[in-house]
């Protein structure tokens, strides 16, 4: 799990750097003759290099405020890196810059297109995650759901059965919100910061029925 955007580069960049040959290789066997394999891979490997470059432009100037030039290199990423994991990256970021501006359609547009494209799960989550969480803000507890209701939710357990309890909550179905929290509860390191608040949104459900509930 990854709990900040650096660690989410951190993460790409090493994913690349264990899996580049096995992502290039087969293709630059059938270039080989065209383009011959060692230019080809060298090109490929300074392409990725300038998206990881062009998204740590954009990180650095979303962290000075500058929201405007941090999204024109995220369009950029969009436009001219779109086959590279930094292109995923920057829509997520492309869709807090929507979101702060106020532009809802947008930053769902943008995490859709991160949960459709992104190439590493984590990223993927994260999309699913914020997309839900704008679904449950919007009052679409339904789609909501939906998009929380998947088999695998790698190491974010915790987050998924979160949010499901807050959209129960929502819905006023209490009990359902019970058996999320409980179990986001039991994920849960001891020591993990958060732990406390999930405790509290438990303990406002009241205690459970002694006779119902749900499984």
């Amino acid at each position: 799990m990854y709990s900040t955007e650096e660690q989410q580069v951190e993460a790409i960049k090493k994913w690349w750097h264990d899996n580049k040959w096995s992502v290039i290789g087969g293709i630059a066997v059938g270039i080989a003759a065209l383009w011959g394999g060692r230019a080809w891979i060298e090109n490929q490997n300074t392409y990725a290099e300038s998206a990881s470059m062009q998204y740590q432009l954009m990180m650095e100037n979303l962290s000075r405020g500058k929201t405007d030039e941090a999204a024109n290199e995220g369009a950029q990423l969009l436009g001219q890196y779109v086959g590279t994991p930094y292109a995923a990256l920057a829509s997520l970021a492309l869709a807090k810059i929507k979101l702060e501006a106020g532009d809802v359609v947008s930053a769902s547009s943008h995490l859709r297109w991160a949960l459709d494209n992104a190439s590493q799960e984590s990223v993927k989550q994260e999309a699913r995650l914020r997309l839900a969480r704008l679904l449950l803000a919007d009052a679409k507890y339904d789609e909501a759901l939906s998009m929380l209701n998947i088999t695998d939710t790698g190491s974010y357990l915790v987050e998924y059965e979160t949010l499901k309890g807050d959209v129960y909550v929502a819905q006023g179905k209490p009990e359902f919100a019970r058996t999320a929290y409980t179990r986001a509860l039991g994920a849960v390191e001891s020591r993990v910061q958060g732990r406390g608040l999930l405790q509290m949104k438990l303990d406002d459900l009241g205690p459970a029925p002694e006779v119902g509930g749900v499984s």
